[in-house]
């Protein structure tokens, strides 16, 4: 079968040249048997001109279909008006059947670079058929009179000489296809192979690129992570110098406030205060709230808030700093701060304390 259109072409070409040799050696049979049939008053001879004049017009008709791309409506062609033939010469010369054993074999050599494997099998049974056929006619069937004696080996020797020729053509054709479809094949395969070391070449460069790449990534994931860490570090430095506690005696802390609370500043001073209160055991936390600004109704319920929790753990918180406009604020809004001791200031705070602790 035609492996591509490269070889489709040159296929073709050498067809043609078959074709143009094959209708060369139809046109000088036609001669021959119209010359031995006309001086030797043979009719069989001029039977076989006009079967070697239809061979030769189907080769025509092979080679306009070969030169217009049609090579293997050609290729058919071609090898059915040979088997034709051949029956032909066997029931008109049945005494020709050794030499017309090159017949099926002529077909096969005509038909073999053309075909696929579905035609392959249609032309082996056609093979088989066409050498059985001319076998069972040559062996069989008589419809003239017998020709004997020297004539008929000249005519044998005339036929095999003629097929073998043909044959060795077709064959050396046919190694020149298989052997260019070789070539052909092989230089693909080196293309494939050069290929195929540059893919792999680019996917060892990606792969090395992707490494790389993820390198670089776990460095910068790395670095972040530090990063996050140095800046929790950060935060827990800020918070505690923020919101500061100190202790004033064993039983006593001091958290001074400084600058405005909001929701996230009152959470880290609960926070800071429940903390600071379990790993001292203290038993009151002074809240100094004289830094900040503004006392609202929200940082009033923030406060409170660390007071009730301080509570659960035991120990009693006091607000101090408590300053007027901050009492007036409280008292405005409605917030209750009974239960919840408070001082105008620290140092009253503590003498209170002391004054109670007489």
């Amino acid at each position: 079968m035609i492996p591509n259109n490269d070889t489709s072409t040159r296929g073709s070409a050498q067809f043609h040249q078959f074709l143009l040799w094959t209708l060369a050696a139809a046109c000088v049979t036609v001669v021959i048997d119209v010359a031995v049939g006309t001086i030797f008053s043979q009719p069989r001879f001029l039977i076989l001109a006009a079967g070697a004049a239809a061979i030769a017009f189907a080769l025509l008709l092979a080679i306009w279909l070969n030169h217009r791309a049609r090579i293997t409506a050609a290729v058919y062609l071609t090898c059915g008006i040979i088997g034709t033939y051949a029956v032909l010469l066997a029931l008109v010369i049945p005494e020709m059947l050794p030499a017309l054993a090159l017949a099926p074999t002529l077909v096969a050599a005509i038909a073999l670079p053309y075909l696929d494997r579905v035609m392959l099998r249609v032309i082996t049974v056609g093979t088989i058929v066409l050498a059985t056929t001319i076998t069972v006619l040559g062996i069989y069937v008589q419809l003239l009179e017998p020709i004997t004696g020297a004539f008929l080996d000249l005519l044998n020797v005339f036929f095999v000489a003629l097929a073998t020729a043909i044959i060795l053509l077709r064959f050396g054709q046919n190694s020149a296809l298989l052997k260019h479809a070789l070539q052909q094949s092989e230089g693909a395969n080196r293309e494939l192979r050069a290929l195929r070391a540059g893919l792999e070449a680019q996917v060892a460069e990606r792969t090395s690129e992707l490494r790389q790449t993820l390198i670089a990534l776990e460095e910068r994931a790395s670095e972040q992570a530090r990063m996050r860490e140095a800046l929790e570090q950060q935060r827990e430095i800020i918070l505690g110098l923020s919101v500061p506690v100190l202790p004033v005696t064993d039983s006593i802390l001091v958290m001074p406030l400084v600058g405005a609370l909001d929701q996230r500043r009152l959470a880290d001073v609960q926070q800071r205060a429940l903390k600071a209160i379990e790993q001292s055991n203290a038993q009151i936390i002074l809240i100094d709230i004289t830094g900040v600004p503004i006392v609202d109704n929200e940082v009033a319920k923030g406060l409170i808030g660390v007071v009730h929790a301080a509570r659960l753990l035991g120990a009693r918180a006091v607000l101090v700093g408590i300053r007027p406009e901050v009492a007036q604020a409280l008292v405005e809004a409605g917030i209750d701060l009974r239960g919840i001791q408070t001082f105008a200031s620290l140092q009253g705070a503590l003498a209170g304390k002391l004054n109670s602790s007489k």
